[in-house]
């Protein structure tokens, strides 16, 4: 489903616990991001997961059929055209994981509210989640009204007015809103068509010095690892500004805490760039925009 080319822009999936921002991932990009034993068996996200999706367009089809994931159109016996590779940030929507929610809007360029047409709205995350990107100034918002095969159509009607009324006045005022079914991946052409057309990818600079978001880090290495082969520590997140390369040298912010003369500063750490990784592959060089794997020289501990 997706193609090797690097992201350019970064997408929240936001919403309420068990809503389907996890499957509606996976129907766009065909990956399950829920990856942890623990998510695995509550069902639930608990970390920040991630994936990329590449939006393709069909030239022979007509608008919304025409905008896909898929490198064929199997209608028309036509391979389909390259629009852009967008990362997606699916962010837990339990009321005990808004940390981790809020870290993942830091590098968020614009997001996908994602409401289940079978509960009332707003649930408790799906308001703590709109509050947050208000906060943060994201306005560039889609609603993917969610599940809307397990309702009848007065029931979804009913849904969308109290949609439309939750998002009165807030960033999400005159947001599209697309019915869906991620589950049966229903409609996801049209959610395509109104991403492609109320998230744009922010314009940036890439001749300035390099800034990264990190929104994570994380240890690589299995259980019983020899010393000789252990690898160092990998930050995800996104570049903001300027280019990355291998072997470049980088410098950590705040960095690390000590303590001098009574006094506590924090200092930052500097290290070199072991490897790169952007849209599923490792490369040489990133660019602005998506999100990306950084490996270090630092100790993963």
């Amino acid at each position: 489903m997706t193609s090797n080319k690097q992201p350019e822009v970064n997408i929240g999936l936001v919403g309420h616990v068990d809503h389907g921002k996890t499957t509606l991932v996976q129907a766009l990009s065909g990956e399950w991001t829920d990856q942890h034993s623990e998510e695995m068996k509550r069902g639930i996200s608990i970390r920040l997961g991630y994936a990329d999706a590449t939006f393709r367009r069909c030239p022979e089809a007509e608008e919304p059929e025409a905008f896909t994931v898929d490198e064929h159109c199997d209608d028309h016996d036509v391979d389909t055209d390259h629009l852009r590779t967008v990362s997606f940030v699916d962010a837990p929507g339990h009321e005990t994981l808004m940390a981790t929610m809020l870290s993942g809007a830091a590098i968020m360029d614009g997001a996908v509210l994602v409401i289940s047409a079978t509960e009332p709205v707003p649930q408790a995350q799906t308001e703590e989640h709109l509050s947050a990107l208000d906060i943060i100034g994201i306005d560039n918002i889609v609603i993917a009204q969610n599940k809307v095969d397990l309702v009848d159509e007065e029931r979804a009607m009913q849904n969308y007015e109290q949609i439309q009324e939750f998002v009165e006045g807030t960033v999400a005022e005159g947001a599209p809103v697309v019915p869906i079914s991620a589950g049966q991946e229903a409609n996801i052409d049209l959610l395509i068509e109104a991403v492609q057309s109320e998230i744009p990818t922010p314009e940036r600079d890439p001749d300035e010095d390099a800034r990264m978001m990190v929104a994570r880090s994380f240890d690589i290495n299995r259980p019983g690892t020899t010393w000789d082969d252990l690898m160092g520590g990998v930050l995800g997140g996104s570049l903001v500004g300027g280019q990355l390369e291998s072997d470049d040298e980088i410098e950590l912010r705040p960095g690390r805490e000590v303590e001098e003369g009574g006094q506590t500063e924090w200092q930052p750490v500097t290290t070199t760039v072991r490897s790169l990784q952007s849209g599923g592959d490792f490369v040489d060089t990133v660019t602005p925009g998506g999100l990306l794997g950084v490996g270090t020289g630092l100790d993963p501990a």
